[in-house]
C-alpha cells in the first residue's frame, strides 16, 4: 500500500512539475507575441523578412510556448521592434527579455551539459553571450594594436632625428607590449573560433531536434536568413519520386508500348515546332527576368548566375522600339559604383584589396579581398537588399581560418569562420532600413598568407 502511495504521488509530482514548465513556456510567448505586435507584423510578414523562420513555426510552436525559440529569433524579433519605433527603453528591454528568456530555460530544466532541447538552447545563449565579451575584448585589444603601431612609428621618427639612449628603451618597451598584445590577439581568436564552431555544432544538432519533432515543417535552426551569427545550413531530404509497380501480366505492357510509340512519332513530328515555341517562351523570361537589373553588364558573376543573362538584356535592347527607356538599374556594385565611406592611415589597418581572386578552384575577378581589413559604406536607408559571397583563397595555409562578419549600423547580423577549400558561402542580408554596412575579413593566425574575399558584393533597391 505504501509503495503504491508512492508511485502515485511520484506521478502527481511529475505531473505538477510538467504543468509549470508548460505554464512558463506559454507566459514567455506570450511575451513573444506582445514583442511581435510591437513590430507591427504579422507571424507570416516576419517570416517574409527573416527566412530562417516559418510562420508555421512561429504560430504553432514559438508563440503559444508549446517550445521555446532560439536566441536568434529573439534578436531578430528586437531588431525589428527598434526599426519601427524608437524605443528609449531598447537596452533595458533587450536585457530583461534575455534574463526571462534564460531564466525560462533554467526553469525547464535546461542544463550547459544536457543534450535535449532546451539545454541547447542555454549553451547557445551562454555561449553568444561568451563570444559578444569576446569579440569586444579583440577589438580593444586591436586598437591598442594599432595605437602601439602608430606610437612606434613615431619613436622610430624621434630616434632618427636625435638619437639616444631613451628613445632606445621607449622603443624596446613597446615593441615588447606590441609582441605581448599579438600573443594574447592570438589566444583569443583560438578561442573565439573555437567557440564559433561548437556554437555551429549546437545549431546543427537543434536542427534535428526542430526536423523530428516537427515532422518537417518547421525549419531547422539556423538554416537561412535573420540574424543568425554562425549559421550553418540543413537542406531538407529530397522528396521520394513516386514508384510505378511494374504490371503482373506479360500482356499488360503491350498498351505501354504502343502509347510510348505514339508519343515519340508525335514528338519527332512537332519537335521544331516544340523547340521554337521553347525558345521563344525560355527568351521571354529570361527579358523579364533581367529587365529590373542593371543596363551594363557585370564584369562577373557571383556563383549561380547564368550566362544567358546578358544575351537577353541584349536581345531586349535590340529588339526594343525607338524611344523605349533604358530599364532603371537596381542592382550596385560596392567595388565598381559604390565608395566607402571610412580611410586608414598607412599602416594602421590593411585595406581591402579590389580584383580578382582563386577560392576553392575557381577564379573570381570580382573580389574585395585581405588577410585583416574592415569597410564601412554609407547606405543611408536607399537599398532594400545586400547580397554577397564568402571563401578563402587557395593560398592560404592549410589550418588557417578567415572569420567574416557583416555588421548593420553598429549590430553583427552575419559572423562565420571559413578555412582554405570549403565551399563558397551566399549571404544575403535585409538592409532596407540599414544606415551603414561593414564587411570585415580576419585571418585567424595572422600569417599574412591567408585572404578571405568578399565576393561580387551588391546591394539592390
Amino acid at each position: 500500500m505504501t509503495h503504491g502511495q508512492d508511485s502515485g504521488d511520484g506521478a502527481l509530482s511529475r505531473r505538477e512539475a510538467q504543468e509549470r514548465k508548460d505554464r512558463l513556456k506559454a507566459e514567455f510567448g506570450s511575451r513573444l507575441r506582445v514583442l511581435l505586435d510591437l513590430t507591427g507584423l504579422s507571424s507570416r510578414e516576419f517570416a517574409l523578412r527573416y527566412p530562417a523562420y516559418k510562420d508555421s513555426a512561429i504560430r504553432f510552436t514559438y508563440l503559444p510556448g508549446k517550445s521555446l525559440p532560439p536566441w536568434d529569433f529573439l534578436h531578430d524579433l528586437l531588431t525589428e521592434v527598434s526599426r519601427r519605433a524608437d524605443d528609449p527603453a531598447a537596452t533595458q528591454r533587450r536585457t530583461e527579455l534575455f534574463t526571462a528568456y534564460r531564466q525560462v530555460l533554467v526553469d525547464t530544466g535546461a542544463d550547459v551539459r544536457g543534450s535535449d532541447q532546451n539545454s541547447l538552447l542555454l549553451r547557445l545563449l551562454d555561449g553568444e553571450e561568451v563570444l559578444r565579451r569576446l569579440g569586444a575584448e579583440l577589438a580593444e585589444v586591436r586598437a591598442r594594436e594599432n595605437q602601439l603601431r602608430l606610437d612606434l612609428e613615431e619613436e622610430i621618427r624621434r630616434a632618427q632625428a636625435s638619437p639616444g639612449v631613451g628613445g632606445q628603451d621607449r622603443r624596446h618597451q613597446l615593441e615588447e607590449e606590441t609582441r605581448a598584445l599579438a600573443q594574447r590577439r592570438d589566444a583569443l581568436v583560438r578561442r573565439r573560433g573555437g567557440l564559433i564552431t561548437e556554437l555551429d555544432d549546437c545549431r546543427a544538432r537543434l536542427a534535428v531536434i526542430e526536423a523530428a519533432e516537427g515532422s518537417g515543417d518547421l525549419v531547422p535552426v539556423g538554416s537561412g536568413g535573420g540574424a543568425g551569427l554562425h549559421q550553418t545550413s540543413v537542406l531538407p531530404p529530397p522528396p521520394e519520386l513516386p514508384t510505378v509497380s511494374e504490371p503482373s501480366k506479360s500482356g499488360g505492357r503491350r498498351p505501354l508500348v504502343l502509347i510510348g510509340a505514339a508519343v515519340a512519332a508525335v514528338l519527332l513530328a512537332g519537335g521544331g515546332a516544340v523547340a521554337g515555341i521553347w525558345a521563344t517562351g525560355t527568351e521571354d523570361a529570361n527579358n523579364r527576368a533581367a529587365s529590373p537589373k542593371p543596363t551594363t553588364p557585370s564584369a562577373s558573376a557571383t556563383p549561380g548566375t547564368t550566362a544567358s543573362s546578358t544575351p537577353s538584356r541584349t536581345a531586349s535592347s535590340a529588339g526594343a522600339t525607338p524611344g523605349t527607356p533604358a530599364p532603371e538599374q537596381r542592382s550596385w556594385s560596392l567595388i565598381e559604383d559604390l565608395v566607402p565611406m571610412d580611410t586608414y592611415p598607412e599602416g594602421t589597418k590593411r585595406s581591402f584589396t579590389a580584383g580578382a581572386l582563386t577560392v576553392n578552384n575557381r577564379v573570381y575577378p570580382k573580389t574585395l579581398y585581405a588577410f585583416e581589413a574592415e569597410r564601412t559604406w554609407q547606405l543611408s536607408r536607399e537599398y532594400s537588399t545586400f547580397t554577397a559571397s564568402a571563401g578563402v583563397s587557395d593560398s592560404t595555409p592549410s589550418g588557417d581560418v578567415i572569420t567574416f562578419t557583416v555588421e548593420v549600423d553598429g549590430v553583427i547580423f552575419k559572423e562565420f569562420t571559413m578555412a582554405p577549400g570549403d565551399t563558397v558561402k551566399k549571404v544575403t542580408i535585409d538592409v532596407s532600413e540599414a544606415f551603414r554596412v561593414k564587411l570585415t575579413a580576419l585571418e585567424s593566425f595572422s600569417t599574412h598568407e591567408g585572404y578571405g574575399a568578399w565576393i561580387d558584393p551588391i546591394v539592390t533597391k
